[in-house]
């Protein structure tokens, strides 16, 4: 018998799942997806945590914390005391991991702390979700802002487009990390925006020239310095 491929597997996993359970996976992937982008690059939080994302109480009863994931799942009307049900059939597809934690409401019946319900999607849960949106299997990898010495070498190379280069020609008074350079200008090269034999002999490319380096977000352009007068 031929051994089931990982994307027969996880079709099969997304055509079993019924409308409640569809709804319940997305709106956990969109949340995750929202946090993974406002996570994202220096200085975000790590990804065990922001991962974990609250849910809220577990039933029927609406409470106004503002809890994002049980908020929109209350807009589609699927709120219920069937929600820790769905949840759970999640969970057992591997899909999901769920956990509790003690929150600062008290129950007034009981006199208790209310548990909030945290989810956790996992890669397979992610992959499933994507299968629902008719989108690939695998996220695509975003290419990485480029560093602010990356942006001044693509700048030296626009404005001597019929020059080669060094790693070091667009520094005059401070001249970085050889070995940090060298890896930035191999980078540049990979990306089609240099061409050449980092770190030495770098030319601009087509790519390179078109290439706006002022729309980056951490540019800054070059300090000049000039003599002082006497």
């Amino acid at each position: 018998m031929a051994r089931q491929s990982a994307a027969d597997r996880l079709a099969q996993i997304a055509a079993a799942l019924n409308e409640r359970q569809r709804a319940y996976l997305l709106a956990a992937y969109d949340e995750d997806q929202r946090r993974e982008d406002l996570h994202r690059g220096p200085g975000g939080r790590p990804a065990s945590e922001w991962r974990w994302i609250e849910y809220g109480a577990v039933g029927a009863k609406t409470l106004d914390t503002g809890w994002n994931l049980r908020r929109v799942l209350e807009g589609q009307g699927l709120v219920s005391n069937g929600t820790g049900a769905t949840w759970s059939a999640l969970e057992g597809r591997a899909l999901v991991k769920l956990r509790h934690a003690r929150t600062g409401l008290m129950d007034a019946r009981t006199g208790r702390h209310i548990l909030a319900l945290l989810v956790q999607m996992t890669t397979d849960g992610r992959k499933v979700a994507r299968l629902l949106r008719g989108q690939p299997l695998t996220k695509p990898k975003q290419e990485k802002p480029l560093s602010l010495s990356a942006l001044r070498l693509i700048e030296f190379g626009q404005k001597n487009p019929d020059a080669e280069f060094e790693w070091s020609a667009p520094w005059s008074t401070y001249v970085p990390d050889f070995l940090v350079m060298r890896g930035i200008a191999a980078g540049l090269v990979r990306r089609g925006l240099l061409a050449g034999e980092p770190p030495y002999r770098l030319r601009i490319t087509d790519a390179g020239k078109a290439f706006d380096v002022t729309a980056e977000p951490n540019w800054k352009p070059m300090r000049v310095w000039s003599e002082p007068e006497i």
